[in-house]
């Protein structure tokens, strides 16, 4: 059968229009978005705030100027550290030209810094708990405006005080900013706006918390929904300048803030935040791109001559021999970065020719290219990337690769608008609505998140005088009301929730309480880059050249200098590994895409689990005994079996072939499950927070056919 042939889009550009007044940085003339933003940071209006400005129309400077001019300390969550040090560079770059720039005090907060920089500069402190308290406590005694710049485990670990050291500080905050949000999990996004929803309901004199900002692409309906009706804080689309009674007088014109444009098109109050696209679609199934691309390798590389060019994968193994090919032909700089290859990312990104990556570069790291060649498995994914070709005018290429169900449904859509400049939002509609939906279940809600809300407000009201025990606890079930159950949902009361938080032993909870959940990692010493990191097990397996050692061994091979990293990030990991480069299988066996032969085995507390307790009732449990095989053996495989059966590690059996169990509840290709070898026959597992949302999706089978709502809530 012959490939058929790939379906074009012409993509108008998007332009946003400039307004000149008072504005507190230097040289520059804002958007519509960054005068809304900065008016009702100035004003003190309280609220939650959504800035859905498209990527690369200045959404960091929107809070960022207001907040340092009016002295408004604030907490910004990024979603990866990657971001957090590529913000820090930028706003340490920008705080000359803002007013109040001078009387600030940035701080970048992660696990690594706390371990490295912040234990040097604070040496009395015995544990992360400890050093994070100190240092806010001498940021704040500056009296200087506070930026501290974090990701959201340890936010959520602030807020929570799971660190067991009383933080107030973070109750001196006035304005929290939540960047990339659409990209967090259902899970993620119910954590983050519960805790927030929380300190903003709390007595100001307790916490200052008055501004929630969320820098996100246009919330879908579900999310809008908690947004209005959660949420306490009074909601606003920044763009709808809907909290002024008299809009900036700059703003009170008729001509529209945004608009599309063609080539040569864009004029001259308006400056150009994504540039005019030929956008060229071609059908893969997710990880198969690299497959695609090497089968077409003369198109590939015609395209790749043509201009400075980003191409995103979606696995490491996809990025391996993308780029080990490229290297063998006449392309000059041709460069990596991902997991594996984060080493000298400045420098790459000012002197690649083609860069070769995958999410490393989705978010977080700024780079100017005249064209992409990205892989879209999702929505999300396709217009992430798809947004990365930014702030120019000049039309510009794309090239992707869809799944195939995608690519036919786009078929006769570009047939229609054959020569035709398509305005983005429509194009966004029709390619969102064509994507199969496999998001998160929605009774992950109250089946685990309402769970989670449960446990945390307990502890809140032990911890609280007796006086005021009732009042919190009648508080945080009303907001658990508000955020996790239907209103439509009659009877529900607070002994519903209680049972719901009786099935959770405290393993779970334990899962529950963090914020990004678990997944199978081993700690890998990297000899080409000579770094330690933590990273995925399953892929490691299947596609590295790697061996595993027992922890005496494991710290004789690495230098000096990172022998005190492994001591922070084996709490996290199951073995230790080295690794040395990709896999190169042998000539019987040479699919390279495919690796190695890998899968779990069911023994102990998961076998009990699989054959005990029948599907109708099975629940996700924290098991210890997970064992692995793997075809060719690695070097080492039986002391990581060793390891990793003493771990304990959140999973959920399934009966069944992966692909069968994947179709059969919609998970799609990243709803990660594994195959598991068990002896009644074929089977699969998936681990952490994918295990509660699987079985999210088998008790909502059940569910269908339940005659109650109280069966379902005792699962």
């Amino acid at each position: 059968m012959s490939n058929p042939d790939p379906v074009t889009f012409q993509l108008a550009g998007l332009g946003l229009r400039t307004y000149p007044g008072e504005y507190p940085v230097d040289g520059i003339t804002p958007y519509r978005h960054q005068w809304a933003l900065h008016d009702a940071l100035t004003a003190r209006e309280p609220g939650t705030f959504v800035n859905d400005a498209p990527t690369g129309g200045g959404k960091t400077l929107s809070w960022l100027a207001p907040v340092i001019s009016e002295g408004l300390s604030t907490v910004a969550v990024y979603p990866t550290n990657a971001l957090i040090e590529d913000q820090k560079r930028n706003i340490s770059d920008l705080l000359n030209d803002v007013d109040g720039g001078n009387d600030c005090q940035l701080l970048a907060v992660t696990s690594e810094t706390l371990q490295n920089k912040y234990a040097e500069q604070f040496p009395e402190a015995s544990s992360n708990g400890k050093r994070l308290s100190l240092l806010l406590k001498q940021a704040f005694s500056s009296r200087k405006t506070v930026i501290l710049l974090t990701n959201p485990d340890i936010f959520v670990l602030l807020r929570r005080e799971i660190y067991r050291e009383r933080i107030g500080e973070i109750k001196r905050f006035e304005v929290a900013v939540v960047d990339e949000f659409h990209r967090a999990t259902r899970k993620e996004r119910n954590t983050m706006l519960f805790l927030l929803d929380e300190m903003y309901d709390t007595n100001e004199s307790v916490c200052r918390l008055n501004h929630l900002v969320f820098l996100s692409a246009t919330p879908e309906v579900r999310l809008e929904k908690q947004f209005e009706e959660a949420m306490v804080a009074p909601y606003y689309r920044v763009e709808d300048f809907g909290w002024r009674n008299t809009p900036h007088p700059a703003i009170s014109r008729e001509t529209p803030s945004t608009i599309s444009f063609s080539p040569g098109d864009l004029p001259a109050d308006y400056r150009a935040v994504l540039p005019p696209v030929d956008l060229l679609i071609e059908p893969a199934p997710t990880f198969g791109t690299a497959t695609k691309m090497l089968d077409n390798e003369e198109v590939v590389l015609e395209r790749l001559a043509t201009g400075r060019t980003v191409i995103m994968l979606d696995g490491v193994h996809e990025i391996d021999r993308v780029y080990d090919r490229l290297c063998r032909t006449d392309l000059t700089r041709v460069e990596r970065i991902d997991g594996f290859h984060r080493e000298g990312v400045r420098e790459k990104i000012n002197t690649f020719d083609t860069l070769v990556s995958n999410s490393a570069v989705e978010v977080g790291v700024d780079f100017d290219t005249d064209q992409i060649v990205f892989s879209g498995h999702d929505a999300a994914s396709f217009f992430q990337r798809l947004g990365r070709l930014r702030t120019r005018s000049d039309r510009s290429a794309a090239f992707a690769y869809a799944p195939p169900y995608l690519f036919h449904d786009l078929e006769p859509l570009a047939d229609s608008l054959s020569r035709q400049w398509v305005n983005r939002t429509e194009f966004e509609k029709c390619i969102k609505s064509a994507y199969v939906d496999s998001s998160t279940p929605a009774s992950f809600d109250w089946r685990y998140s309402a769970v989670e809300a449960y446990d945390h407000v307990e502890e809140r009201v032990e911890d609280a005088p007796s006086d005021d025990q009732l009042a919190v606890r009648k508080t945080g079930w009303y907001r658990i009301e508000s955020h996790f159950f239907n209103r439509e949902q009659e009877g529900l009361s607070e002994s519903d929730l209680q049972r719901i938080h009786g099935v959770a032993d405290s393993e779970l909870l334990e899962t529950l309480k963090t914020y990004r959940g678990e997944s199978v990692q081993t700690l890998v010493y990297n000899q080409r880059s000579q770094t330690v990191q933590t990273y995925n097990l399953p892929y490691l397996l299947r596609h590295s050249d790697i061996s595993f050692h027992t922890r005496d061994d494991f710290l004789t091979h690495l230098p000096d200098e990172l022998i005190d990293q492994v001591s922070r990030l084996e709490p996290y990991s199951s073995g230790y590994c080295i690794y040395r480069g990709d896999f190169q299988p042998s000539e019987i066996d040479s699919d390279q895409a495919a690796g190695r032969l890998f899968t779990y085995k069911a023994t102990g507390e998961l076998y009990s689990l699989l054959s005990d307790h029948p599907r109708d009732i099975r629940t996700p449990e924290v098991c210890t005994g997970l064992e692995v095989e793997v075809t060719p053996s690695v070097n080492g495989v039986d002391i990581l079996k060793d390891d990793l059966s003493t771990d304990q590690i959140l999973c959920y059996p399934l009966e069944g072939h992966v692909s069968q169990i994947q179709n059969q509840y919609s998970l799609g290709s990243f709803g990660f499950i594994y195959p598991l070898l068990y002896s009644e026959g074929e089977a699969a597992v998936a681990f952490g927070h994918d295990a509660l949302y699987l079985h999210c999706r088998v008790q909502d089978r059940i569910q269908e056919e339940s005659s109650t709502f109280d069966e379902v809530l005792d699962f």
